[in-house]
């Protein structure tokens, strides 16, 4: 039988327990606030965010205000350090800016949410254009960015090389009322480690089923094409995302077949026209006269932007068409323009 004594001295010793149990080095556990949770079209929102950056920066449009205003009103970048719409903006001035400069090109954009917002890393590697600046009155150079605005002029020549800055990008992102905007984003240079072991050549069984690599992508099963479409749904942005993603695959390699025209033709509407080509069949030369192979690369893109309009929408991107040497020949970048319908699809085909 318990006395009031005994249960005080349980009360006590019980209450000393409990916050044994609890402290950690003379401090308290603190409880994890529980990350939000983020939609596709918050997924999408970001990515698009992050793609409109190098499109920002690199042209300095609206005098560096479309760059500061992709950030929060308190938003800041870290090297070189600014803070605020007025400090962002003199970031996206200088002498190479211009409608065509593609500096920054971005890509594995990775995405993790946090209980205020979400957090992110992208990989960023800048190429620098051998372009002859065009000419302003007077004769003065305009910037290189402003220089030939018709790509097929320096398409197949030799015209850049890496620069000396890549590395990554960390951010954190918010969202605003008008959206989401970086919080904060700092950039950290690549630092090279030991030179790697060289590769294995790949093992594949015997036994491997063969994958079908010639087939177009299908659409996804539940998509359906609205009458007049002035918004775009979270299936809509990802499958412009594939058709994009597939023009590399369908004109450098046929998707793995080698022949390209009629992968490369598909990507388009049958009434499209491309750099003189119209229609079908002459879309279909068009990829013919491409150089082309089962295996092989050559056009990369990343930072594609879309933008919803009355019954579908338009997009840009950057383009890097890249000669990767071989028997140990030095690769070569070659030059195009940066935004769509100059160096891709005038109209595309969606779903």
């Amino acid at each position: 039988m318990s006395t009031p004594v005994v249960q005080a001295v349980r009360t006590v010793v019980l209450g000393v327990a409990l916050a044994a149990l609890v402290g950690v080095a003379g401090g308290q556990v603190k409880t994890t606030a529980k990350a939000m949770t983020l939609t596709p079209m918050d997924y999408i929102e970001i990515r698009q965010l992050v793609n409109r950056y190098a499109f920002a920066l690199d042209t300095g449009s609206s005098n560096g205000y479309d760059y500061a205003d992709l950030f929060a009103a308190d938003g800041e970048f870290m090297r070189p350090y600014a803070k605020g719409r007025e400090q962002l903006s003199a970031l996206a001035r200088g002498p190479r800016l211009g409608p065509n400069n593609t500096v920054h090109y971005i890509m594995n954009h990775v995405i993790e949410p946090t209980p205020d917002g979400a957090i992110g890393k992208a990989y960023l590697i800048e190429l620098n254009w051998d372009i002859a600046p065009a000419q302003g009155a007077g004769g003065a150079a305009r910037g290189a960015g402003t220089g030939p605005t018709n790509g097929w002029d320096i398409v197949g020549r030799k015209a850049g090389e890496l620069a000396r800055t890549g590395g990554h990008y960390e951010d954190i992102y918010i969202k605003t009322p008008v959206g989401w905007r970086f919080k904060k984003r700092d950039f950290i240079p690549s630092t090279s480690g030991a030179d790697p072991a060289p590769l294995a050549p790949p093992r594949i069984p015997a036994a491997s089923a063969p994958i079908d690599t010639s087939a177009p992508l299908a659409p996804a099963a539940n998509f359906i094409v609205p009458t007049q479409q002035t918004s775009l749904t979270a299936t809509d942005y990802l499958e412009i995302e594939q058709l994009v993603a597939s023009y590399g695959h369908a004109l450098d390699s046929g998707y793995g077949k080698g022949e390209n025209g009629e992968a490369y033709a598909g990507l388009y509407t049958a009434e499209a026209s491309f750099a003189g080509a119209t229609g079908h069949d002459q879309l279909v030369r068009l990829g013919q006269i491409q150089p082309r192979g089962p295996d092989f690369v050559r056009h990369y893109l990343t930072n594609h932007v879309i933008e919803p309009m009355p019954g579908g929408a338009k997009g840009k991107e950057f383009l890097a068409v890249i000669d990767i040497g071989e028997s140990g020949k030095a690769s070569s970048l070659f030059v195009c323009q940066l935004r769509l319908p100059t160096c891709g699809f005038r109209k595309r085909r969606l779903g």
